[in-house]
């Protein structure tokens, strides 16, 4: 099946009321997790690069087996820059073959926001690649033991209506009450906000700082419109757990492949999870389940 971009994909989520997972490669083994889990629960998927994890992932040197993996999926699957903060961070994906990128301004002012991500949204656009941005700030770090949250950086939804009007973006990131990391106590979601921001907004919904949030408000997320959550934390968390107890049981243990198929199988379990959770379990079961999606119109 060919790689898509997001409007393929999320489109079809908002009009039908799930979210596409969004998760994050950062070896061979989360790259495998995810496409098994995505095939096993038949559901569309987004592969997530973040710049910060460019350390992981030689981008030019691993984007050609990435793009292969994900373009022998039976179901639709975008190839997604997650956080890229920089210009160079996304040059170098549109050269890579990325089918969508998220351009992360939401540390900078709002004018200047709003001026790199229509310049961005312009070049991507003519390439055939879909953008997404951040407006209002997700507080904490990728993969960090802390997660933070600020109301003072939550998404205004007055000012969203102009954002997207203004750099026709083709997904909006926002900042409702989720962290990136692990939440120190039970994060506390702004249901009423993001309900204001899907009224003054037509264009897809992102959740970011999935991991640890309770499904119920996931759930309840999605029927407000959000229409892709993204999750790596967790996965992280997972990976090293069935790791060390494999350790804890033989400390003598040495087949280092064996460890990365256990943590690739805990991976993958945890993604089919949160697919069943976001609503997308078999979705591409269906014919036409998602039109707008070229998998779906062979």
């Amino acid at each position: 099946m060919a790689l898509v971009n997001l409007k393929d994909i999320l489109n079809a989520a908002q009009r039908q009321h799930y979210a596409v997972g969004a998760f994050n490669v950062v070896s061979l083994e989360s790259l495998q997790a995810i496409l098994e889990a995505a095939t096993k629960t038949r559901s569309p998927v987004i592969l997530n690069v973040a710049e910060v994890h460019f350390k992981y992932v030689d981008l030019e040197t691993s984007s050609p087996a990435i793009r292969r993996a994900a373009q022998k999926a039976p179901v639709p699957v975008a190839l997604h820059l997650d956080h890229g903060v920089s210009f160079e961070a996304v040059m170098r994906a549109l050269r890579a073959g990325f089918t969508s990128l998220m351009f992360d301004g939401s540390t900078c002012a709002y004018e200047e926001n709003v001026e790199k991500t229509r310049q961005i949204v312009k070049m991507a656009h003519a390439i055939g690649v879909t953008v997404e941005a951040e407006l209002g700030h997700v507080g904490g770090a990728e993969g960090s033991s802390e997660a933070a949250e600020d109301k003072g950086l939550f998404t205004d939804p007055k000012q969203a209506e102009d954002f997207v009007l203004r750099t026709q973006v083709d997904a909006l990131a926002v900042a409702i009450g989720s962290a990136h990391g692990l939440y120190k106590a039970k994060p506390q979601l702004d249901f009423a906000r993001l309900s204001e921001i899907r009224q003054a907004v037509g264009v897809p919904l992102v959740l970011h700082g999935g991991s640890g949030i309770p499904d119920d408000d996931f759930r309840r997320a999605i029927q407000l419109g959000i229409s892709k959550i993204n999750v790596y934390t967790e996965m992280a968390q997972i990976a090293c757990r069935r790791i060390r107890e494999i350790m804890e049981r033989d400390p003598s243990f040495i087949s280092f492949p064996d460890l990365l198929i256990a943590a690739r199988e805990a991976m993958r379990d945890l993604v089919m999870e949160k697919i069943a959770v976001f609503g997308a379990k078999d979705v591409c079961a269906a014919p036409n389940s998602c039109a707008s999606c070229p998998g779906c119109a062979e």
